[in-house]
């Protein structure tokens, strides 16, 4: 190897490691944690937390009741008690405690249940 071309792969490998060291560079940003965002509410909630096992309209599971028509069937008092502790108002349900869920969350779930009409 000549003295020109090691020279030349130095400051290469220099100007890399300078590069990679840089501070003026932003940090990547931290990876979103898995689960259900505090800004997912409503319709998309219920889509990805419910549509698995509970059919509405046609669309979702059959391992829980049919829902699109429980609006006008149960108050709002029941369904939030349904969301929150789900074997409580129906002892041996597999349908699991939605404990995760924030107050906004839940409210917007008897929102979009609710609705169904």
């Amino acid at each position: 190897m000549t003295a020109s071309l090691s020279r030349t792969i130095s400051i290469l490998l220099i100007a890399i490691l300078l590069g990679a060291c840089s501070k003026s560079e932003a940090p990547a940003p931290a990876p979103r944690k898995a689960g259900f965002p505090e800004e997912l509410t409503g319709e998309p909630l219920f889509a990805q937390r419910c549509l698995e096992c509970h059919m509405v309209h046609g669309k979702g599971g059959r391992v829980g009741p049919d829902l699109s028509l429980v609006g006008g069937k149960r108050n709002r008092a029941f369904l939030e008690q349904v969301i929150r502790e789900p074997s409580k108002v129906y002892p041996g349900t597999v349908m699991p405690p939605n404990d995760t869920l924030s107050t906004k969350q839940v409210d917007s779930l008897v929102d979009y249940l609710g609705s169904l009409k």
